[in-house]
């Protein structure tokens, strides 16, 4: 809903999935579907659909510079020579317990930390597959 259009606002409760998604982007595309799952998941074409004559999105740019939502936190914050040092390039290269306790002490400062909780739940009976 644009404030300046003439039309109402729009709400539709269906529910979509990614598959809906993507089907509605092939199909805006000129493309054929990918699949079975996405040739038969229903197009979101009510949201797509009316004159066209919507007037632009006008973006509210008031906080893109005044440091609000861009605001990087100092490298002399608690932590922070110690995180400038970990390897973010990957998923799982970086020690999760010593990242734990920077977090929590930049959110809660000197409060304890509580010891981390690992929960295993064996298998409740033993299957023919099991060795």
């Amino acid at each position: 809903y644009s404030p300046g259009s003439t039309e109402h606002p729009f709400v539709d409760s269906r529910f979509y999935t990614t598959v809906n998604m993507v089907h509605t982007m092939e199909a805006i595309l000129g493309l054929p579907p990918m699949n079975q799952n996405d040739a038969y998941a229903p197009v979101m074409a009510p949201l797509f659909s009316g004159p066209g004559a919507q007037p632009p999105f006008t973006a509210d740019w008031r906080n893109r510079d005044n440091g609000l939502i861009y605001q990087m936190n100092p490298g002399k914050a608690p932590g922070g020579a110690q995180s400038a040092k970990m390897d973010f390039s990957r998923p799982d290269a970086v020690n999760t317990a010593l990242l734990n306790r920077i977090l929590w002490r930049d959110i809660k400062g000197n409060a304890p930390m509580p010891a981390p909780r690992h929960t295993i739940f064996p298998a409740k009976t033993r299957d023919d597959d099991d060795d």
